[in-house]
């Protein structure tokens, strides 16, 4: 099949990047920020959610990620480099008890009250709804960092789907849309995404190269390919994200014709 043709997005927000210098995985230094943030630009994104990893072995002090951001987005315009950054924070399983209300404040995306919570690379239960549980009962959302690859929802994908009754958000990284983290994550994005279960897509960068900020042309040609509706990608990529920095009501979803079609045979 032919690749599609991209339409004209106005506006790309990318909820999960590794974009600050010198904190975790990502960039080492400001040079290699600024690469990742050209690259996203070049790619039609324009506001990027700095999301370095809370915990996970990395000592990122949220309480210091508002002054990071401020740097780096003083770097952006000395390079004239047209990103607007906005905070957040990757939150490890393992940290939710250990941090104070300040300190999830300081990681809510887009100083909101939705928090990216990291889906673990083990096996853990019950655990992600018991964590999801705490937050709400917060008053934070919480938006689910790839679960794609967690083996918790690999091996139940119902797990998923109550956590999204619950009210919890779905994202998924554009790299498994395209298969980079292997069949197994790629075909159960494909089922989270024909379900309607996906609210976000994100690109999850941690350099220009490699794990790149690349993020629209992966999610239109997903969408393509899987026959779902042409305004699925806008959805993704562009309305839900601003709803979640915003703290607005999440739109409605495109209707998906094709599962509505195969319910309607069954019946």
């Amino acid at each position: 099949m032919e690749p599609r043709p991209l339409r004209s997005l106005p506006a790309v927000i990318d909820l999960h990047s590794h974009v600050l210098p010198g904190l975790d995985d990502g960039p080492a230094d400001m040079a290699g920020s600024l690469a990742l943030a050209r690259v996203a630009v070049e790619a039609g994104t324009r506001v990027v959610a700095a999301t370095p990893h809370i915990g996970s072995g990395y000592h990122v002090v949220p309480l210091e990620l508002s002054a990071r951001v401020w740097q780096l987005e003083r770097a952006l315009a000395e390079a004239d480099i047209d990103l607007e950054i906005v905070t957040g924070g990757e939150i490890a399983p393992g940290e939710v008890s250990r941090l104070t209300g300040p300190d999830l404040a300081a990681v809510g995306l887009g100083g909101g009250s939705c928090v990216l919570l990291e889906c673990p690379f083990a096996p853990v239960g019950d655990l992600m709804a018991l964590l999801v549980d705490k937050l709400q009962e917060q008053g934070l959302r919480v938006l689910l960092a790839h679960p794609e690859r967690s083996p918790t929802f690999l091996r139940d994908i119902r797990r998923l789907e109550k956590l999204v009754e619950k009210g919890a958000f779905v994202q998924l990284t554009a790299g498994s849309l395209e298969g980079s983290f292997g069949r197994t994550a790629w075909r159960f994005c494909s089922a989270v995404l024909e379900r309607g279960l996906a609210h976000v897509v994100a690109s999850d960068a941690h350099g220009a190269v490699g794990r790149s900020p690349q993020l629209l042309s992966i999610v239109e040609e997903a969408v393509w390919q899987q026959g779902l509706p042409e305004e699925l990608t806008a959805h993704l990529i562009d309305a839900v994200p601003r709803a979640l920095l915003d703290d607005a009501p999440i739109p409605a979803g495109p209707v998906n014709r094709r599962r509505r079609s195969r319910r309607l045979r069954r019946q």
